[in-house]
């Protein structure tokens, strides 16, 4: 009962973080414009925010393995809550760099604690649920957070800010009254970031597909849209579409991956996301285009609990935390390479951003069935 009831706290958490970041982030380039930013700021803030958010993650891990992931997931929720209220102080426009890059190091320290607990409270033939379940929460505060913050700030924008603050302080109480959180480290030998790389490598390779599609997702899908006449409300309805089927189907895909394989599910979700991202540039109507969105939503989230799941598998007991971190850390990277290639690709024309994304979710698969990833995972599985 102190597991299921640590799960579920941690779930509720979960939902409440995301909440409280997609109140405030599609509003953020139009709070830093009424303040008289430009779009290359707006762009630099983003991009300090990622950055930090990337490096804090193997740190942030480690902490948590060392001295308990209770610790480091209080630090980054108060941490969180208070870089949202600093937005609202009058600072120069060059100090939300910093803001930002704060704020993105303490989102980044909250991943890799709260996953790590999660492989620690949970039995390793059920991760791919947990994991799923995770995501479920993650993508329901995506779903919310936007249109309830939307029509917050047409009222007052400084309150989106003091709303997702709130939302963070929930979460440390919460944390402060949950037992059993604490990692307890079993090893003592030192695992230094390249052992733990070498060992997930199989799993970052499979894994690279679905992060370089998101991050040249974040980056074209509005701009393509736009291009096939989408008004504003058409484009948030089909991130809406994106992520309903990952809010309801994230803790059955998780399920089934830990009954049926979940390799097979990553490469299935892997396929899939390929197959869709080859279809979309030669569509042009907007309704479709929503709807195929809505279908993808469903199949690309087969493979992620699952991915997850087999990450923490693969950790060395008490090594959950940085193991989380390490491969974050690296899906993260590979984020932003999507971002920049799809981008750029997309200035010589949309097919190509589409079709790059196809090719390497279709390498990423391929990696599944390469006889020497095989053997070196076969090794880390059996150790």
């Amino acid at each position: 009962m102190s597991r299921r009831r640590t799960l579920w706290t941690l779930y509720a958490i979960n939902f409440l973080n995301a909440a409280g970041m997609w109140f405030f982030l599609p509003l953020l380039p139009i709070f830093l414009g009424r303040k008289g930013g430009s779009a290359a700021l707006v762009g630099i803030v983003f991009a300090a925010g990622l950055v930090a958010n990337a490096l804090v993650r193997y740190p942030a891990g480690w902490a948590a393995d060392r001295i308990g992931t209770r610790a480091v997931l209080v630090a980054a929720m108060l941490g969180s809550a208070a870089l949202f209220l600093a937005y609202l102080l009058p600072l120069p426009l060059g100090a939300f760099i910093l803001v930002r890059f704060f704020h993105g190091a303490a989102q980044g320290a909250y991943w890799p604690a709260a996953n790590g607990l999660l492989a620690e409270v949970t039995a390793r033939e059920e991760r791919g649920r947990a994991f799923g379940y995770m995501q479920a929460t993650n993508m329901a505060g995506m779903l919310l957070g936007p249109a309830i913050g939307g029509f917050i700030a047409l009222l007052n924008i400084g309150a989106v800010f003091v709303i997702a603050a709130a939302l963070s302080a929930v979460t440390v109480i919460a944390l402060a009254t949950l037992p059993n959180v604490r990692a307890q480290a079993t090893v003592e030998v030192p695992a230094r970031a390249m052992h733990i790389v070498r060992r997930l490598l199989p799993l970052i390779l499979l894994g690279a597909g679905t992060s370089y599609m998101i991050g040249a997702f974040d980056t074209i899908w509005s701009l393509y849209l736009t291009t096939r006449g989408a008004s504003t409300f058409a484009v948030g309805l089909s991130f809406v579409a994106f992520a309903l089927p990952a809010t309801l189907f994230s803790g059955l895909a998780g399920s089934l991956g830990d009954r049926f394989g979940p390799r097979r599910f990553i490469v299935a979700g892997l396929t899939c996301t390929a197959f869709f991202a080859a279809l979309y540039p030669f569509i042009a109507s907007v309704p479709w285009l929503i709807g195929l969105g809505l279908v993808e939503g469903a199949f690309t989230i087969l493979g992620v609990p699952s991915t997850m799941a087999e990450v923490s598998r693969l950790a060395d007991p008490g090594r959950y935390a940085r193991t989380q971190a390490v491969f974050q850390t690296v899906q993260t990277a590979v984020q932003i390479g999507g971002a920049l290639v799809a981008g750029a690709l997309f200035t010589l024309g949309p097919a190509y951003a589409f079709l790059s994304i196809t090719a390497v979710c279709l390498l990423g698969a391929a990696t599944a069935f390469v006889p020497r990833l095989a053997s070196i995972r076969a090794v880390h599985e059996t150790s």
